[in-house]
């Protein structure tokens, strides 16, 4: 007996793509959620140079979960495709066993300058606090020292959104770039020093199309 023709059959080398024979068509599989794209950098210790860069998503080492979720550097899984509504930064509220220092906080936030590019396209930029997570801790603690901070309030319903959503596909370069400009038009300026440095993630918050199959 001769086996009957299958239903649907997995395009090679085309992840999530069918073909109905009985159609002569193919179709691709999705699935579709609300989600992050994010990545970490650390600012380290000790004085922040005017023009200093700190680039997401370029090196990846040794980097897990919690800290990106990047496959790659610069490029999102194959076959995935983002639609970018919100863009966001938050301070990290620990290290491991370290609390980071109130002062740096306010000391990277109040001099920093964010740049989020797609390819060559500009997709964002401007003044660190200007981007708010919607992420973050709130509430009251009576623990010595403790600090809790975020950047604007810690929620969602009222981080602020792109007027017109912008698509990530895996063949663009993601770029994002927290850049500390030089202020020597400040009578006085100094450049920033931190005490221990902080974490900032920066989220690229949307709507996200993963294949499904093989």
């Amino acid at each position: 007996m001769a086996n009957p023709t299958p239903i649907a059959i997995p395009v090679p080398n085309k992840p999530g793509q069918v073909y109905i024979p009985a159609l002569g068509k193919s179709f691709a599989q999705i699935e579709l959620r609300e989600d992050d794209v994010f990545d970490t950098v650390s600012t380290g210790s000790g004085a922040i140079a005017a023009g200093k860069e700190l680039k997401f998503f370029s090196d990846l080492s040794n980097k897990l979960e919690q800290h990106t979720n990047m496959p790659n550097p610069s490029r999102i899984a194959s076959g995935d495709e983002v639609a970018v509504f919100r863009i966001g930064l938050h301070p990290r509220e620990a290290t491991g066993q370290t609390l980071p220092v109130f002062d740096d906080y306010r000391k990277v936030f109040g001099n920093a300058h964010l740049i989020v590019e797609f390819n060559r396209r500009l997709i964002t930029t401007g003044p660190a606090v200007k981007y708010s997570s919607g992420y973050g801790l709130a509430g009251v603690s009576d623990e010595s020292s403790a600090t809790a901070v975020s950047v604007g309030v810690p929620s969602q319903a009222a981080a602020p959104t792109l007027f017109v959503p912008q698509t990530l596909a895996d063949n663009d370069d993601t770029k994002g770039r927290l850049r500390f400009p030089d202020a020597s038009w400040i009578t006085g300026y100094v450049v920033p020093t931190l005490s221990s440095g902080i974490l900032v993630t920066l989220f690229l918050h949307g709507v996200m199309k993963n294949p499904l199959g093989k």
